[in-house]
């Protein structure tokens, strides 16, 4: 995920992805979330809509299954 992070901030989406398609996601959501969490905390209150536990927990669980599921790939064919 290293190497993904480190494509992401040079803006190189595809190596991103190629080098790890988990880890490029979470660092588009952790980009997305940035300015949405500093604009919360500047405010006082949400921006938009209010953190939701089941969304949070199916993008999580997307999240992980992606990762291992692109781990498992690179086993079988690496």
């Amino acid at each position: 995920m290293t190497t993904a992070w480190a494509h992401l901030v040079r803006g190189q989406w595809s190596d991103a992805a190629r080098a790890n398609l988990g880890g490029a996601l979470l660092g588009l959501g952790a980009v997305a979330a940035v300015p949405w969490l500093f604009g919360s905390a500047l405010r006082g209150a949400w921006l938009g809509v209010s953190p939701n536990r089941a969304a949070t927990a199916w993008i999580l669980t997307t999240l992980l299954l992606v990762t291992l599921i692109d781990w498992v790939v690179r086993l079988l064919v690496g």
